[in-house]
């Protein structure tokens, strides 16, 4: 199994999921956690059977990561 971003920020956020879990800071619902976490497994899935190339499924899933952050912040400035 190839290392990849996704794969990275899925630990991380599994990580996190995991050291907050017995505290009241995490406030989402277990749904919203696994629907979160299937759809960086799909997205890693995409992204591996369109690129081939490991230098460009590195920098086209780095691309992903920080549109997808910067659309979240900017999502939840403008609802907030």
């Amino acid at each position: 199994m190839k290392l990849t971003p996704l794969n990275i920020v899925l630990a991380c956020v599994l990580t996190w999921i995991v050291s907050e879990w017995g505290n009241d800071q995490l406030a989402l619902a277990w749904w919203k956690i696994v629907l979160f976490l299937l759809i960086l497994l799909a997205a890693d899935l995409v992204f591996r059977l369109l690129v081939k190339d490991l230098k460009k499924l590195w920098i086209n899933e780095i691309g992903f990561i920080l549109i997808s952050g910067i659309l979240m912040v900017v999502l939840k400035i403008l609802w907030s």
